[in-house]
């Protein structure tokens, strides 16, 4: 699986962390994101009886449709992004995906060594990159020094989405 082109359904953010019109559309365009998201998010947002038109025509729209014009448009009058917070959301909502369907990956911490070059290094999932040294000492076998990493992982996921 390309870590770059996830296409993480909207059914799995919801929940999770609260996304607006600027989360969309960094989701959207490093292809981390369905799609289909923004026109689900919209007609959620329509049925909470919005007037604005914007919305009501992007909710309108079929899932193959490209939703990007009206996304923009909704995240322009969120203000400029703070790009890190972003990126931080994307990060553990990337992070939560991968540790959820672990098992569909040969070798999910490779995937996490993916994501840690794909979001410039973060020190805070270094705990967890597998080729990163460690404090900690060594448990003496691979399976046991991967079990912590895994460990060390969850607990990220735990702090990451707190009031997000």
């Amino acid at each position: 699986m390309d870590i770059v082109r996830l296409r993480i359904p909207y059914a799995f953010i919801r929940g999770r962390v609260r996304m607006d019109w600027r989360d969309i559309a960094f989701g959207l365009k490093e292809e981390l994101l369905d799609p289909a998201a923004p026109t689900q998010l919209a007609a959620e947002l329509v049925n909470e009886d919005s007037s604005d038109s914007t919305l009501i025509e992007l909710a309108g729209l079929s899932g193959s449709e490209d939703a990007r014009a009206y996304v923009d448009e909704l995240a322009t009058r969120e203000g400029e992004p703070a790009l890190a917070e972003v990126r931080a959301k994307w990060l553990c909502v990337v992070l939560t995906w991968i540790f959820e369907h672990r098992d569909e990956y040969a070798d999910p911490l490779g995937a996490v060594q993916e994501v840690y070059a794909d979001f410039d290094y973060p020190e805070r999932i270094a705990s967890f990159v597998r080729y990163m040294p460690s404090d900690a000492p060594d448990l003496g076998t691979r399976e046991l020094n991967e079990k912590r990493l895994y460990a060390n992982w969850e607990r990220y996921l735990q702090e990451c989405c707190k009031g997000r």
